[in-house]
């Protein structure tokens, strides 16, 4: 629901009191409106009308998904973040769109109210450095890679933002696990939101990033964004090593970070706040190879010949370099199929697809006291800080 405010002042001559009269108006539906106005103070002498690039910016937020497990509320803690964080939240909040040409197309429909482009655009979305962000490039597509955004720039589906919308001083954070790291993808982010002459500013954490609320009754009377230091092994989907072997790589891996990785393991979910944890998922590769006849199909009879074959091909190699994780860390499956080609005929091909495992080790980031804020605080670094975001200018 929007609210729009309408005021109207009253001059007294004897009492020289504004008086603020509020009208509420429903909200268009999947819009909720989260600022609000304070009443307007005493006035003696009236003061000229700010010109309008004096006014401030609005602020939107697009929440790029709906939750799926019940245990992992993130789209709706980080609705209730943007609604309800003091600091946080924007004007507003937006959980309709569910593709990146969705977000698009809604900011060319509607524009700010005050005639002025966008302040702050907030994308939020599940994603990693690995695959991406889960939200789809268009309705039609898949998850949003540097790949799939760049194909639909060019085939003229993602038009730029006009200026009037976003320009150089318009920010555009994108709000998923460590997306910061792909910088391939931030940049792309950038081009396709850019405008015809000037492009925004667009970044992204390189940390993990979670939110939280506390409810009483049902209603929301506190809501947190988190950040966390993350630190990664790779295994083979179906082989995770025994613990010990585990804690040995972390150490190898990170010997300047002190953590007790063991201690870490034992747990999904963090004790309090600050508490390291481990969360693992899994990271998907595949591809076709066609080949111009059977008899040129490749001998993949052994584990061998089918890590050899991957290795051989190009096209896979430079993707798994891309994500840097070695073709020894996915469980692979393969099938002798057919595929169509433009010409009507069929030609055989190997489909290949494989599964890696990535432990995670999560480490939130709390205030230290400075200034006497409680350190059950989160730290939410400055998004200019370039040790903890990536960003294009």
């Amino acid at each position: 629901m929007k609210t729009k405010v309408v005021f109207l002042s009253i001059f007294c001559i004897f009492s020289f009191i504004i008086v603020q009269i509020i009208f509420p108006v429903p909200y268009k539906e999947e819009i909720t409106k989260t600022s609000f106005f304070k009443p307007l103070a005493t006035v003696l002498i009236p003061k000229p009308a700010p010109g309008k690039n004096d006014v401030k910016r609005e602020n939107i937020t697009f929440i790029l998904g709906k939750d799926k497990e019940a245990d992992n509320p993130y789209y709706t803690e980080a609705s209730n973040y943007y609604l309800f964080n003091e600091t946080g939240k924007t004007e507003y909040v937006i959980t309709t769109c569910l593709s990146l040409l969705d977000v698009r197309n809604y900011l060319e429909k509607n524009p700010p109210v005050n005639d002025r482009p966008w302040g702050l655009i907030n994308l939020v979305s599940h994603g990693n450095q690995w695959l991406g962000l889960s939200v789809k490039v268009t309705p039609e597509s898949k998850r949003a890679t540097s790949e799939r955004i760049n194909e639909n720039i060019n085939n003229g589906t993602f038009k730029p933002l006009p200026n009037h919308l976003a320009d150089d001083k318009t920010k555009i954070i994108v709000h998923g696990c460590g997306i910061g790291n792909n910088h391939e993808l931030i940049n792309t982010i950038a081009k396709a939101f850019g405008g015809d002459d000037t492009i925004p500013s667009v970044m992204a954490s390189k940390l993990f990033e979670y939110y939280t609320s506390v409810k009483n009754n049902g209603v929301v009377t506190k809501s947190e964004r988190y950040v966390a230091n993350a630190w990664f092994v790779t295994y083979k989907m179906g082989y995770k090593p025994e613990a010990e072997i585990l804690c040995r790589q972390l150490k190898t891996k990170y010997p300047d970070v002190q953590v007790d990785w063991q201690d870490a393991l034992n747990r999904q979910q963090p004790r309090f706040i600050g508490d390291t944890y481990s969360y693992t998922f899994e990271v998907p590769v595949k591809w076709i190879i066609s080949y111009p006849n059977k008899d040129s199909l490749p001998d993949l009879s052994s584990k061998q010949d089918e890590l050899n074959w991957i290795k051989e091909q190009q096209e896979i190699v430079q993707a798994l370099n891309k994500i840097e994780i070695p073709a020894e860390k996915f469980n692979w499956w393969f099938r002798n199929v057919y595929i169509n080609n433009e010409d009507g005929s069929k030609s055989p091909a190997v489909w290949v697809k494989g599964y890696c495992t990535i432990l995670t080790i999560i480490q939130p980031l709390v205030d230290d006291k400075k200034n006497g804020v409680s350190k059950n605080s989160p730290f939410i670094p400055k998004v200019d800080d370039e040790k903890y975001y990536y960003s294009v200018f």
